[in-house]
């Protein structure tokens, strides 16, 4: 462990107060940098007034930092070591990143701070309202050299594992114009540099094919949708890989496609269950508010919405990538008392079904009816001014229960 370089500050009998001397304990940062999310978590010892020669209490800070567009976007703070509240703001913050824990210095936790708290002056964001409690973060005076940053850089990577994944990271990261993970992955290859104002587009599907020449051996054909700010497009380029690293990268071709042939590429079979709570649906929310702490959670004007992940992000060794692969499953409790299931295959929707059946209020949900689709029709029904699935569903596919012949 580095000394630390912090000012000793007498006074405050707050731990959060940033003016309070803290004594670094440990940290860790996910290694999911890749996918353009980082979180930082540090625990220190804070030392109240009058008990300078004693143990101090225990003090953790979590970040949640956007790479490309924002910099520090949401910070968290825990004062005490209960596990219980430990857990739960560590799922809420990093549980559906996928990703593992790598553990960090002092030094190196600063250095994360304190350059992507750059990034939100450099994109006029503000950064968290609870600044006093990590300015003495900010206001450290530092020195790392390139090694020290390179060596940091690498610690909040995952090293690919197959060529599928290592192509899947690199365009994921090149269509967001992160140089710095362009350079990471494909180092060498990628000569043109980005404007500091270029828009940053989103890959949304990416399909991988083998490739084999006799000349120049094997390499892979990419065809990768992407969103810009103005459209969708079509991507398609040519990639070679060596080890862990991409060797070469040649754009084909590049074109807009409409709003109707964009949804027939993404367009993909979708599960759902529906039930009728029969119970006061507010104290359900409130379970899976307690019970899903890792969940992204959304409310809508007609309910609330629970998006659970996977504990990895291993659908990017895939040959075909969708944006959205990493959703486990959704979860959609309306204002109407109806709960709705969600899910993009049948192993997936019968596990959220058993999920919810064995909960404490399980025996308290009726199955209403369960539906294949061929296109979305989930997100529609959020967007929708309803909180009825089931009338939904006739009304938009026209159909009629009562009618004996359909």
């Amino acid at each position: 462990m580095e000394k630390s370089d912090l000012k000793v500050i007498v006074g405050g009998g707050d731990p959060k107060d940033s003016r309070a001397p803290k004594r670094f304990v440990s940290a860790y940062v996910t290694n999911s940098r890749l996918m353009g999310v980082l979180v930082v978590s540090i625990h220190w010892e804070s030392i109240l007034s009058g008990n300078r020669d004693g143990g101090g209490e225990s003090f953790r800070q979590f970040f949640y930092i956007e790479v490309s567009e924002i910099g520090l976007d949401t910070y968290k703070s825990l004062c005490g070591d209960e596990a219980a509240p430990l857990l739960e703001i560590e799922q809420e913050m990093a549980g559906g990143l996928g990703s593992g824990k790598v553990d960090i210095t002092e030094k190196e936790a600063v250095m994360l701070i304190q350059k992507y708290a750059e990034l939100n002056e450099k994109y006029g964001e503000e950064l968290p309202e609870e600044i006093r409690e990590f300015r003495f973060i900010l206001d450290r005076e530092i020195t790392a050299t390139e090694n020290e940053w390179r060596e940091l850089f690498r610690k909040t990577c995952v090293s690919p594992e197959t060529p599928n994944q290592l192509i899947n990271y690199f365009l994921m990261r090149y269509f967001a114009r992160d140089a710095e993970a362009i350079e990471f992955l494909a180092p060498g290859v990628v000569k043109n540099k980005f404007d500091d104002d270029g828009e940053y587009d989103t890959l949304c599907l990416n399909k991988i094919e083998e490739r084999i020449d006799k000349e120049n051996g094997l390499s892979y054909l990419c065809e990768s949708l992407i969103e810009t700010e103005r459209e969708h497009q079509i991507v398609v380029s040519e990639i070679r890989v060596s080890g862990d690293a991409v060797t070469s990268f040649e754009i084909i071709s590049r074109f807009p496609i409409s709003n109707a042939e964009t949804a027939m590429k993404l367009e993909r079979p979708e599960f759902i269950t529906v039930y009728e709570i029969l119970m006061d649906h507010t104290v359900v929310r409130e379970f899976l508010d307690a019970g899903l702490p890792a969940a992204m959670k959304r409310d809508t004007d007609f309910g609330k919405l629970y998006l659970t992940f996977n504990e990895n992000n291993n659908h990017l060794k895939k040959s075909v990538y969708r944006l959205n692969d990493d959703i486990k499953g959704m979860i959609y409790v309306t204002d109407e008392g109806q709960m709705i299931l969600a899910a993009y295959s049948l192993a997936q929707i019968h596990r959220l079904e058993r999920g919810v059946q064995s909960l404490p209020f399980g025996r308290k949900l009726l199955a209403l009816a369960k539906y294949e689709f061929k296109e979305d029709m989930f997100y529609d029904f959020v967007r929708n001014e309803t909180g009825d699935f089931v009338s939904y569903v006739e009304e938009v596919c026209e159909f009629d229960p009562d009618d004996e012949d359909i």
